[in-house]
């Protein structure tokens, strides 16, 4: 990015200049010059492009037809956080999708990827996703990462280059660089519908969240989900059932019903159990959270390899989740080999409304 571009777009809030250790970078808040919200750009103006959202198909069949007109791949698309791993002056840095350094994933890389992987691509971007119940940011995590954190190559880019790279080209460097990555499932043409139908029963039974479907050139991507993934997500986060926006629940509702009616699972009686499983077992622990302690939270436990990047990753806590996430005391505390962080965030309206209910009061509905 030239430097007057970048002067007008920090002199407009449009970009905020940050820092990480040695490190002095700007991320964009809003799309400026071509480059989407989430870019970086790194000193001598080299851009690393935010990674794009994706539209959701709620229907296979017909999703596929007015998605795509030429083959594509079908991708795993795994339940986790994203960030950007690039390599400058000497280090791996990962980049969150806002265009932060995350401190927490930062640190694990060395744990994550296989050494040596810059010094033959040094202008790779890696578009991954981290994923495991030990994660700094979300409740869930997929059934097969069963402790810790696993890091999964989904995309790669090129530094300062736009678009992805090809398909094939991603496969290869993958099997080269023995990169872990997400499951590719193959070729697909779009009316392939009831072979992905089938796949996608498989990984709705296996307790997959579902697919990525790319194209074989281009950048057209669309996701599809399980319907099972539906109600894992409704579970992890029914505690918070008056903190998140009613269509958190809603828009998972009718992917839900969708789902039942195209695969033919209509009227099964597990299927609405575990629905019905999932709303009341979070609100449970609503519940029980606000007898024992007073409030409604959910505790996240992460390890760092160096203490220096654990009092970073507070120092974020701190500046972007405010009063709602309190840091339990002693931490972080040295354990195996790490430095662990244990945290809760606070869930404000369910805490406010079952203390109030709790007291004796009276509500009016």
């Amino acid at each position: 990015m030239d430097r007057q571009t970048l002067t007008d777009a920090l002199a407009q809030d449009r970009a905020e200049r940050h820092h990480f250790e040695g490190l002095e970078y700007v991320r964009l808040t809003e799309a400026v010059g071509g480059h989407p919200r989430g870019s970086v750009v790194l000193p001598g103006g080299a851009v690393i492009r935010g990674y794009p959202s994706i539209g959701r198909i709620h229907s296979l069949a017909s999703g596929l037809r007015q998605q795509f007109q030429e083959p594509f791949w079908a991708e795993e698309k795994i339940d986790g956080y994203n960030v950007r791993v690039v390599f400058h002056e000497g280090r791996a840095y990962a980049f969150s999708r806002g265009g932060f350094v995350c401190a927490f994933s930062t640190d694990r890389l060395p744990d994550l990827l296989p050494p040596g992987v810059f010094e033959r691509e040094p202008d790779l971007v890696l578009c991954t996703e981290i994923a495991g119940p030990d994660n700094p940011y979300l409740e869930g995590s997929p059934p097969f990462v069963t402790e810790d954190v696993q890091l999964f190559v989904f995309d790669m880019m090129r530094r300062g280059q736009p678009g992805f790279l090809p398909q094939n080209e991603k496969m290869r460097l993958i099997e080269e660089l023995h990169l872990p990555a997400t499951r590719i499932f193959g070729r697909f043409l779009p009316t392939d519908a009831a072979a992905l139908r089938d796949l996608i029963r498989q990984l709705d039974g296996d307790g997959a969240e579902g697919l990525v479907l790319k194209a074989e050139f281009g950048d057209t991507r669309s996701k599809y989900v399980t319907g099972r993934s539906n109600i894992v997500d409704i579970g992890v986060c029914s505690a918070q059932l008056l903190d998140l926006p009613p269509e958190y629940f809603t828009n998972r509702l009718m992917r839900m019903a969708m789902f039942v009616h195209e695969h033919g699972q209509q009227e099964d009686p597990d299927l609405e159990r575990s629905l019905g499983r999932a709303f009341l077992s979070g609100l449970e622990r609503a519940v029980a959270g606000s007898r024992t302690h007073g409030r409604v939270d959910h505790r996240y436990r992460c390890r760092f390899r160096e203490h220096r990047n654990a009092l970073h990753f507070i120092a974020h806590m701190a500046a972007t989740g405010g009063q709602r996430v309190h840091i339990l005391p002693d931490m972080p505390r040295e354990e195996g080999g790490y430095w662990v962080l244990e945290f809760e965030r606070v869930f404000d309206r369910m805490t406010g409304t079952l203390a109030t209910a709790f007291s004796g009061a009276t509500q009016f509905d």
